[in-house]
């Protein structure tokens, strides 16, 4: 007698087949009730012969078909919601050695390099579009500027992220009213390459400055530890920014930070490292609206910046009552 039961076992982990399955029963058995009743009651009854109350009863029931007919389409075409999983616990996290936090940042610098579709131009094409372009033509006037707290050369490899974090700590600090504020501006410096050079210039703009910002997305290689030596012998004070801080988990993150720690100057500051999500990479979220149909969007979440404002605040505090405003400056 099990056998019987046997194709009802394919649906034990369909609940959303066996409901539509009911309901189109129900409405069959409903639709087939109303034909029956028309044809065989409701045509026997004498008092349908009157045309005004035969039309009344043919109103009600197209009224009854076209309900139940609309209730049906509206139940079968309802998409079964997604199954909602539980937020995963937080792990404690476990302090990794420089041996292996290391050899993993190798293992993610290389993976990065590996999986990056960009092709990054020859060294004579970025140090010629690092240069200032000659002024052919008068530059128009430009608004006077207030004076300003701090001025940061930002500097970094080729596509770290440089332009994109400078508009959003400008962005992200707009609303502050430049009056009643102290103004840090941020100098892009240009890429750090390895021509000597270029990097004498980008020396001197650090000398000039109060300090600098040197964005990385990934582990420090050897042009750029060559670099931030260079950087650190101008005297002024060298912050380290991890930025896409978002494309790794916690785990890699942690270790690119720890190893470069570990490949900084003598005496450098471990706190002067620090990671931030300037543009973080849209996300997939499934939106569920008011009738149970779930869809998906490509959602951008909001910047990290918490991390360096907070480093920056404490190494040019403003006056008492101001906020910090950060601008892009040349």
């Amino acid at each position: 007698m099990f056998r019987w039961f046997a194709p009802l076992l394919l649906f034990a982990g369909k609940p959303d087949v066996v409901i539509r399955i009911v309901t189109i029963a129900i409405v069959a058995a409903a639709l087939a009730f109303g034909v029956w009743l028309a044809s065989n009651i409701a045509l026997t009854v004498d008092a349908l012969r009157n045309p005004y109350i035969a039309a009344i009863y043919g109103v009600v029931l197209f009224c009854f078909f076209v309900g139940v007919g609309t209730i049906a389409w509206l139940r079968l075409r309802r998409s079964p919601a997604a199954p909602r999983l539980a937020a995963p616990r937080a792990q404690p996290e476990i302090p990794l050695a420089k041996e292996i936090a290391a050899r993993r940042a190798e293992e993610i610098s290389a993976k990065w390099e590996r999986g990056s579709a960009r092709a990054a131009p020859p060294p004579q094409a970025r140090l010629a579009a690092s240069k200032k372009p000659s002024a052919a033509a008068p530059a128009a006037p430009q608004a006077v500027r207030l004076p300003a707290r701090a001025s940061l050369a930002v500097t970094g490899p080729s596509y770290s992220g440089k332009t994109a974090l400078i508009a959003v700590l400008a962005q992200a600090t707009s609303a502050n009213a430049a009056e009643t504020s102290d103004i840090v501006r941020l100098i892009d410096a240009g890429p750090a390459d390895s021509e000597e050079g270029h990097l004498a210039d980008l020396a001197a703009r650090a000398a000039a400055s109060d300090g600098v910002l040197f964005v990385v997305d990934q582990d420090l290689r050897a042009p750029e530890v060559a670099a931030i030596a260079r950087l650190v012998a101008t005297g002024k004070p060298l912050y380290v920014v991890l930025n896409k801080a978002d494309q790794f988990n916690a785990a890699d993150r942690d270790a690119v930070l720890l190893s470069i720690r570990g490949k900084m100057p003598k005496k450098f500051a471990p706190g002067h490292v620090v990671s931030v999500a300037g543009a973080p990479s849209p996300v997939e979220r499934e939106i569920e609206d008011a009738r149970g149909a779930v869809r998906v969007e490509l959602r951008r979440p909001a910047s990290d910046l918490r991390a360096l404002t907070s480093l920056i605040a404490r190494a040019y505090p403003p006056a008492p009552g101001r906020a910090l405003r950060f601008e892009s400056g040349s």
